[in-house]
C-alpha cells in the first residue's frame, strides 16, 4: 500500500506528462488497474472527458468508479445513468445524490425509485440515503408516477422507508387494507417511530376508529 501510494503521488505530480501511460493503463484488461488509472486521469485539467467516457464504459464497476470520481470532482452529468442496466450502478448513482441540492435531483430520484424491484434491500436503503433531508420533494415526484407503479410490494417498501408526512396516511392505508394482518405488518407500525409525535400521533389515533376484522390487533399495536 505504501508503494502504491508513492507511485500514485508521483504520477499525480507529473500531471499531463503521465497522461499517455495512464491512458494505456486504463485500456488494460484488469478492471482494478483501469480504476486506479481513472482516479489519476480524473485529476488532470481535462479529467472531465475521462470521467464522461468512463460513465459509458461497458464494465459496471468502471461506471461505478466514474460516478465516485464525478462526485469528488464536482462533475454534473444529469440523468445519464438513470436507466442503467446495472442495479449496482443505479445504487451508486443514488448514493452520490446524498444531500444533493441540484434542481433535477428529486425527479431523477423518482425515476430510480420506479426501478426498485422489491427485493434488493440495499437499493431500498440507497433510496433512503439519497432522499435524506429532501424527502418531501423526492416523495412528491414519486407520487407523480403512474398509479399502477405505486400499487406493488416495491411501492409499499418505499412508503415504509419514506420520512415525509405525505407517507403517513399511506402507511395507515397499508395497515387497514382488507386482508392485512397487522402481526405480519408490524414494520408499518414501527415506521411511525421515525416521525415527530405531532405528525404521527393523529394518524395513529385515526387507526383506532376503524372496524376491520383485525381491529383489536390494530388497536393494541397502535397504542
Amino acid at each position: 500500500l505504501s508503494t502504491r501510494y508513492l507511485a500514485w503521488t508521483k504520477l499525480h505530480d507529473m500531471g499531463t506528462a503521465a497522461e499517455k501511460e495512464l491512458q494505456e493503463m486504463y485500456n488494460d484488461d484488469n478492471p482494478r488497474y483501469r480504476a486506479r488509472a481513472l482516479w489519476l486521469l480524473s485529476k488532470l485539467p481535462d479529467g472531465e472527458k475521462h470521467i464522461k467516457a468512463a460513465l459509458q464504459d461497458k464494465n459496471p464497476d468502471i461506471r461505478i468508479a466514474a460516478i465516485r470520481a464525478a462526485k469528488e470532482t464536482g462533475l454534473q452529468y444529469g440523468d445519464m445513468l438513470v436507466a442503467d442496466t446495472s442495479a449496482a450502478v443505479r445504487r451508486q448513482e443514488l448514493l452520490s445524490m446524498y444531500h444533493s441540492h441540484e434542481k433535477d435531483m428529486p425527479a431523477i430520484w423518482a425515476q430510480l425509485a420506479a426501478q426498485y424491484n422489491g427485493h434488493d434491500r440495499w437499493y431500498l436503503e440507497a433510496l433512503g440515503i439519497a432522499a435524506d433531508g429532501n424527502w418531501d420533494a423526492c416523495f412528491s415526484e414519486w407520487l407523480k408516477l403512474p398509479a399502477h407503479n405505486r400499487n406493488t410490494a416495491a411501492a409499499n417498501d418505499i412508503v415504509w422507508r419514506a420520512r415525509t408526512p405525505a407517507a403517513l396516511p399511506m402507511l395507515a392505508a397499508l395497515i387497514m387494507q382488507p386482508g392485512s394482518d397487522p402481526l405480519q405488518n408490524k414494520r408499518y407500525f414501527r415506521a411511525f417511530d421515525f416521525y415527530p409525535p405531532a405528525q404521527s400521533t393523529p394518524v395513529l389515533l385515526g387507526l383506532l376508529k376503524g372496524n376491520p376484522p383485525q381491529q383489536d390487533y390494530v388497536n393494541a399495536l397502535a397504542f
